[in-house]
């Protein structure tokens, strides 16, 4: 089987079956927990992923860079796991003191205190390097099985609204699963690493990848924020209706992740052998995913009362409202990530770093200056707009390099499909009528609008395929 097929197949077999296995995971937990629990569990994960990116230090993301570019594979693994257990230390000691410091003794601190445990395991992780090397059936094999391990251990452990602490050990021990097998399939492979001989490359390995540090955590801020502080100044309950919400679209978001681990490689390889036009790639996978996106976007708007009362029940009502707002911000992260991607691969990290400062300044006077007036949406709607402001930016610095055609390829694309949504709202037809009209009209005009034929479908299968 060709090489990008199998990666291809792989990545999409591995997220199809994490996302639904979490997302199975996901809504026996918001059922079986209640709001209140629900929220006090998405706490503690955004809690986590704050943790996770302070811990990693843009190590992974420099690792797979070196990798993908040949590099000593053997040195860089040892140099990645000794930072990223260091760091690991240093966070976990952090986060409990101010845990403990800030919520006391409380149910939320345990739940915190069982999810951060997940640092040391993940540390080990070696998803970064089968990903340079592009042997991605391997990430999807190993991924599966961790995520696996954890529903199972879901179902069995919490059956109850005060079992919700058990929720970060059964996540825990399924990243120890998963953290196991890549060592294994590492060995395997026959290769190897020396932590002892990393020390003395510590300090210099976290210089270089400092910059992807900084990005990735105000990337995660950005995206764990909204639950904490919804959490902080409306209860555990409206935290839960926000997760549910996100959770939703995070689930969808497997169409980034698969384009990110496919692009970022491709791209680098591009730039180092200087065989294809970088210029005529960019705009014609920007116009891919624009595409794409947007017809998810459009039939998940149309869909997504019948799948939040579906799966997380009536009283998650009010998480519909919310979802619809997400999905601006589903499409301008895909969008965003075409762009962030190419400035990592033309070493322009600082720019990427500095375009999320940017939304994440705007996303802080927004939420604040808003939520005295509307409360838990303001930080919503402030989170549901900030990656256009990146955008912006990334777009203004990236032209310098690249013609883009931001009107043509972002910008039209993006009204056409408001003005759609908008008359399908006012129009109120079926839910049955308003999927004719978006199959039989509005995705061929899409179509046509962006002049996606025959080269486009070439590209995906070339690239893809």
């Amino acid at each position: 089987m060709n090489k990008n097929l199998r990666n291809t197949l792989s990545l999409f077999s591995m997220d199809l079956a994490m996302k639904f296995i979490g997302f199975l995971a996901t809504a026996y937990l918001a059922r079986v927990l209640g709001k209140s629990g629900f929220g006090a569990v998405n706490v503690g994960q955004s809690v986590l992923n704050y943790a996770l990116v302070l811990a990693n230090g843009g190590l992974t993301i420099f690792g797979t860079r070196k990798i993908a570019a040949n590099q000593n594979s053997n040195e860089i693994t040892g140099e990645i796991f000794f930072g990223r257990l260091t760091l690991s230390i240093i966070v976990f000691l952090i986060t409990i003191i101010l845990t403990f410091l800030l919520s006391g003794f409380s149910e939320t601190s345990y739940i915190i205190l069982s999810y951060i445990i997940f640092l040391f395991p993940t540390a080990f992780m070696l998803e970064w390097f089968f990903t340079g090397i592009q042997k991605m059936e391997i990430v999807a094999y190993t991924r599966i099985l961790g995520t696996a391990v954890y529903f199972l251990l879901v179902i069995i452990l919490i059956n109850k609204e005060d079992d919700a602490v058990l929720t970060g050990i059964a996540w825990t021990i399924g990243g120890a699963v998963t953290s196991l097998y890549f060592i294994y399939f590492y060995k395997k492979s026959g290769y190897s690493f020396h932590l002892a001989r990393s020390k003395k490359f510590f300090f210099r390995t976290l210089k270089e990848s400092f910059p992807l540090g900084i990005a990735s955590y105000i990337s995660q801020f950005l995206a764990a924020f909204p639950v904490i502080y919804i959490a902080f100044i409306a209860g555990n309950s409206e935290a839960g209706i926000f997760s549910a919400a996100f959770k939703m679209a995070g689930l969808f978001l497997i169409f980034d992740r698969v384009f990110v681990t496919l692009f970022l490689p491709k791209i680098i390889n591009i730039i180092s052998a200087r065989e294809s036009s970088l210029e005529e790639i960019f705009n014609t996978v920007l116009k891919i995913v624009v595409v794409f996106t947007l017809i998810a976007s459009l039939l998940l708007f149309l869909l997504c009362e019948f799948i939040i009362t579906r799966v997380f029940g009536i009283d998650y009502t009010e998480a519909i409202f919310i979802f619809r707002l997400l999905l601006i911000y589903f499409v301008f992260t895909t969008i965003d990530s075409v762009f962030a991607n190419t400035l990592i691969g033309l070493m322009k990290e600082k720019i990427y770093t500095i375009s999320l400062l940017i939304a994440l300044i705007v996303f802080l006077i927004l939420t604040f200056g808003l939520t005295p007036f509307i409360g838990a949406y303001g930080v919503i709607y402030a989170f549901t707009i900030l990656n256009i402001f990146s955008l912006s930016y990334m777009a203004y610095y990236i032209k310098r390099d690249i013609e883009v055609k931001i009107l043509r390829f972002i910008i039209y694309p993006v009204l056409f499909t408001s003005i759609v949504l908008v008359l399908l709202i006012f129009l109120s037809m079926p839910l049955y009528i308003e999927l004719l009209i978006a199959v039989i009209f509005f995705i061929p005009l899409l179509f046509i609008i962006m002049r996606i034929g025959k080269d486009e479908i070439n590209f995906i299968k070339r690239i893809f395929i």
